[in-house]
């Protein structure tokens, strides 16, 4: 029987260990065997990840038992036909561990809260089931590895061999220990791992969510205060302390509030306009954010991906580019606005409000090198102070003088004071300002997120022809209509871009497990399912009295919008779990096509049935194009998951 030895090791000094691990195995006296050493330190991916190269390495050579174990662990006087025992009773299996001055036999999961640990109580029998084996020293045969596959290495650390051991057992193998046989673990993590308990917390959470009943997850929810007391410490040591929470929390507390204000904004303009003044409002917005792909291309994805390797000068050589695509952007957006042949008035809006163009471009230029500087506190501080005058100030100019004038001169003038505030904020952390053309530099980044682009670009042109299509044939009027019902549902989008940020990251590290992959994939559609449900049922049982209160009469038909329309948000939330799985299978330009064919779609059905059913037509449109999208993407993903 071919035995493979797997480690890996992330610290310099670990190598010393190894060289100690190495000559207990050669004492263990194994014939045909074969050790694996994976150098975690250069690239460090997790525990899990290191483990799991070896163990693919040691599939291709035909391994049939898979020892895992921690380079700081030592054998002592156990012999190979000791260790083999196991295998007779149980598919994963350990020992006795010694570990400071303990003797742990095995772990249990608490039934109560779904949590892992290790088990002090001697068993009374030799071979005993447990929940699971520690991961220090860990015996699986070749058959466990094939039906249920690799390690998860969404744990980074700790808990996978809790995940791992669950899986087997309701896959149907069996787990436990040999009482007899021990083994000493010197567990050096508290020392060298500031971040265990942390990794310790984090992960126990995230497999209660991922394996535990409804009931367990109520119980934990309702013991989170106590909960939150009891890990006090651990939030105080790591998180307090740590950059990357304040950054965070301000990302998304900065993205909510500035949400919420611009909601409070539109409040007043649908009181204090008419429909079609808010039709020419939401028309202005829509032409100057069609080319908004443009303005970006990829580079804040690539500074901020790459922000840790850049010098000031490509810095400067990045920033120079994203001035050339936003003059580029401005230019083009106001030569488009000339040949849709607007009324003079909103021509005069249009060219006001593309400076925001230029503005947009220099807050997002901070907002990199904001990620560089970990400040991003700052920049979303900012943009919170920013959007909170300038909708106090949008609001005083409408109330003061009820004309979208007013309100439109308002925007120039802040945002273009945002725009030189964000070039002191650059010139304060870079210490100059220049423009540096880097050619090379710039077709890499354009290059590489083109595909994106192209995303961006004809999704921002299938969620905007609506809006254009009725403007050209029916009015201002049915636009403000339309848009005023349709903000509903723009403002439970964050639920969406909320979902996509936290799933991405987990969908891209389970691409090697096709079966994890498609079980993250049903229980997300399952979750994001209710939630578009149960928040769409609710617009429309309390759409009339809450709306009615919410909006003037002018805009009473607004309601009809929203009630149809509201309905699409399960099937974007659906077709978000879709469309980032079709990411991560690196299937981007599928989206590509999709969004054309949407596109197409909504042009002919709103081009005609708008001249009959005018903006009702444009919300059946708008939610049965969600349904088709839902429709598409499932079943390009039920073709492409297979070839994985």
């Amino acid at each position: 029987m071919r035995v493979a030895f797997i480690t890996t090791f992330w610290q310099e000094d670990e190598r010393k260990e190894i060289d100690k691990l190495e000559a207990d195995i050669k004492k263990l006296g194994f014939s045909d065997y074969k050790v694996y050493i994976h150098d975690n330190s250069r690239n460090n991916l997790g525990y899990a990840h290191g483990i799991n190269e070896g163990i693919k390495k040691a599939q291709k050579d035909g391994a049939e038992l898979f020892i895992l174990m921690n380079p700081d662990i030592s054998f002592g006087a156990a012999k190979k036909s000791e260790l083999l025992t196991g295998g007779e009773n149980f598919d994963i299996w350990g020992f006795r561990l010694k570990q400071q001055g303990k003797d742990f036999y095995g772990g249990g999961i608490d039934k109560w809260r779904m949590s892992g640990g290790l088990r002090t109580k001697k068993p009374k029998e030799r071979f005993a089931s447990t929940d699971f084996v520690s991961g220090s020293l860990m015996f699986i045969k070749r058959d466990v590895i094939e039906r249920i596959g690799l390690l998860d290495e969404s744990y980074f650390l700790y808990y996978e061999e809790v995940d791992y051991c669950y899986r087997a057992r309701t896959s149907g193998f069996k787990v436990g220990i040999d009482r007899d046989v021990s083994y000493t673990h010197f567990e050096k993590s508290n020392e060298t791992n500031p971040k265990k308990n942390y990794f310790l917390v984090k992960n126990r959470l995230l497999f209660l969510f991922r394996y535990g009943s409804v009931k367990q997850k109520l119980r934990e929810l309702l013991r989170s205060p106590k909960t939150f007391l009891e890990e006090l410490p651990v939030i105080k040591d790591y998180f307090l302390g740590k950059k990357f929470l304040v950054n965070f929390f301000s990302l998304n507390v900065s993205a909510f509030f500035n949400k919420f204000i611009h909601f409070i904004l539109f409040l007043f303009l649908v009181r204090l306009l008419a429909p079609s003044g808010y039709g020419v409002y939401t028309l202005v917005w829509a032409h100057v954010g069609l080319l908004s792909p443009l303005l970006d291309w990829g580079t804040t994805n690539y500074g901020l991906v790459y922000s840790s390797k850049q010098e000031d000068k490509n810095l400067l050589s990045l920033f120079s580019l994203r001035v050339i695509l936003a003059l580029a952007v401005f230019i083009l957006t106001i030569v488009l606005a000339l040949f849709f042949h607007y009324p003079a008035s909103t021509f005069i809006l249009i060219v006001l409000t593309s400076f925001v163009i230029l503005s947009v471009m220099l807050s997002g230029s901070y907002l990199i090198l904001a990620s560089l500087k970990q400040k991003l506190y700052i920049a979303s501080g900012a943009s919170m102070l920013f959007n909170l005058v300038l909708i106090i100030a949008s609001i005083l100019a409408l109330v003061a003088y009820r004309t979208l004038f007013s309100v439109f001169v308002t925007v120039f003038i802040f945002y273009s004071l945002y725009g030189l505030f964000n070039i002191y904020l650059i010139f304060f952390e870079l210490k100059k300002l220049a423009f540096v053309v880097n050619l090379r530099q710039w077709y890499s980044i354009l290059r590489k997120s083109t595909i994106f682009l192209l995303i961006g670009l004809f999704a921002g042109f299938y969620f905007k022809l609506d809006v254009f299509l009725l403007n050209f044939l029916k009015g201002a009027k049915e636009v403000g209509i339309y848009s005023s019902g349709y903000k509903f549902l723009d403002a439970m989008m964050l639920i969406v871009s909320s979902y996509n940020i936290a799933s991405l990251p987990i969908f891209s590290r389970l691409t090697n497990d096709k079966a994890q992959l498609i079980k993250r994939i049903k229980r997300d559609i399952l979750f994001v399912a209710i939630i578009g449900v149960v928040v769409a049922i609710g617009f429309y049982l309390f759409a009339n009295p809450v709306l009615g209160v919410l909006l003037p009469p002018s805009y009473s038909l607004s309601i009809p919008v929203v009630k149809i329309v509201i309905f699409a948000l399960p099937f974007i939330l659906v077709t978000s779990v879709f469309l980032n799985t079709i990411y991560v299978l690196d299937k981007a330009y599928l989206a590509v096509f999709l969004f054309i064919f949407q596109i197409l779609f909504n042009f002919v059905l709103n081009a005609f049935f708008i001249p009959k059913y005018s903006y009702i037509a444009s919300s059946y449109i708008t939610l049965g194009g969600e349904i088709l999208n839902t429709t598409i993407t499932f079943l390009l993903l039920k073709r492409y998951l297979k070839l994985i």
